[in-house]
């Protein structure tokens, strides 16, 4: 039987509850101006905030499934609030969900095809009883007829059913993070199938990259830059082909977007530092399509 989420709010932010269940933190509202277009949006953020349970992903526990790539993935983790739980819907992506930050913007992106997965849980009936995956495509089944919400070409309808605007948050909005974000911090089968999609994703971008740059025989770091670089799209394949091909190639590709995302990239640059020889010990094999 369906969850039953109320919403409760406190200046600027936001709880539910769960069939009457104490309060969880769902998050903050906020206002975000895109400096390239010019564009205002209003939205919820969560992280970091204290309010926050922190369930924050380790690669220490999940090597065993994923081997290598559960540290590769560790530094955009921590990019990205590191939390299991992390919810962004202030800006073009419309709903950005989980430590990798899947955005909801993308047809067959990260965060659609992520969510197809968590719909066909069983523990759907749950939380979005009104969602089916009906021809490998997200449906809303309630009403008189299914509707599908996105296809190859757009996400426009699965937007608007996650965050309805950008321009306030509505009841809607906070539901369905709050069903996220309770379904995450109880059922850890939707912990894990964040980390099997980021792991996915980094897959996809290795591989890319690899046909766009060549990258049999580099280093896992310079590796690992390059995915972060593409995983936020911070910039494109002929600056990073430039950054490979100087003499100090690692600095070069970290140093790529600094100036609109410092933080960011200071980030990266340490937490690459800090895996340090578990890094410069491993190289791309193209043969393999694994680090050896």
């Amino acid at each position: 039987m369906a969850i039953h989420f109320t919403i409760e709010r406190s200046g600027h932010l936001f709880s539910s509850r769960a069939d009457g269940a104490a309060p969880f933190f769902v998050g903050c509202q906020t206002s975000y101006r895109d400096k390239s277009s010019g564009e205002d949006f209003e939205g919820l953020y969560n992280v970091p905030r204290r309010e926050l349970p922190r369930m924050m992903y380790k690669a220490t526990d999940y090597r065993g499934l994923y081997r290598f790539w559960a540290d590769l993935i560790e530094p955009t983790s921590k990019c990205e609030g590191g939390n299991f739980l992390t919810l962004n819907t202030y800006d073009r992506a419309r709903f950005t969900w989980g430590f990798g930050q899947f955005g909801a913007h993308v047809p067959d992106g990260d965060f659609v095809v992520f969510f197809r997965d968590m719909i066909g849980r069983p523990e759907n009936a749950d939380y979005f009883p009104d969602l089916a995956v009906r021809n490998g495509r997200v449906t809303k089944i309630s009403g008189a007829s299914p509707v599908i919400l996105e296809s190859a070409t757009s996400t426009a309808a699965l937007m608007d059913y996650l965050n309805p605007s950008t321009s306030a948050v509505e009841d809607s909005e906070v539901v369905c993070a709050a069903k996220l974000i309770h379904w995450t911090a109880n059922v850890a089968q939707a912990r894990e199938l964040q980390v099997m999609h980021m792991v996915g994703v980094f897959n996809r971008l290795m591989r890319e990259a690899d046909a766009r740059l060549g990258l049999d025989g580099r280093g896992a770091d310079i590796c690992l830059a390059i995915c972060d670089i593409r995983h936020q799209g911070r910039a494109k394949y002929p600056a990073i082909q430039s950054a490979l091909g100087s003499s100090r190639p690692l600095a070069n590709l970290l140093a790529l977007g600094s100036i609109a995302y410092p933080e960011r990239c200071a980030t990266l640059k340490a937490e690459i530092a800090a895996k340090g020889a578990l890094l410069t010990s491993k190289t791309w094999s193209r043969t393999n399509g694994d680090f050896v």
